[in-house]
């Protein structure tokens, strides 16, 4: 059985770089989504950081266990698996690859990649400067896009 890529990525012109190259490529699926899926995602994520997604975690979770596990993945630079919350799913077909979704998430790829707004609404964590939260998006990109295997 194939097992997982271990990828690293520490900017958003290396993400999209992968994200490029997966287009041009057939790839093998580890998990359930295809690249368009990924991407929405990705970029539901993303956007969700820049605007706010319009909920917040406990403030005891957000002191405690998530602070505890954001600092191992910004030093161990990988992420493991979790559940997804429903409204962060795709709700793309994974049948077919979309180019406009793609496309979309390569935009806001560059847009984060800039992105020196606030995070005081950030739902997850509280004190985290726009570069940690970068650092963030493409360790979580790399865990995302690790599951697809290029042929």
């Amino acid at each position: 059985m194939a097992s997982k890529r271990q990828l690293d990525f520490h900017s958003g012109e290396e993400v999209i770089a992968e994200i490029e190259r997966l287009q041009g490529t057939q790839y093998d699926k580890l998990k359930n989504w295809n690249l368009t899926q990924i991407c929405e995602h990705l970029d539901v994520i993303m956007r969700g950081g820049m605007e706010g997604f319009g909920f917040r975690m406990p403030k005891l979770l957000r002191a405690t266990v998530l602070k505890w596990v954001f600092g191992r993945m910004l030093r161990q630079r990988k992420m493991s698996s979790a559940p997804t919350l429903d409204r962060l799913k795709p709700k793309s077909p994974g049948d077919a690859e979309d180019e406009q979704i793609i496309q979309r998430c390569i935009a806001t790829i560059r847009e984060a990649s800039t992105f020196e707004g606030s995070m005081d609404q950030y739902p997850f964590l509280d004190d985290l400067t726009p570069e940690q939260w970068r650092q963030f998006m493409w360790i979580h990109a790399a865990h995302h896009l690790g599951f697809l295997l290029p042929k």
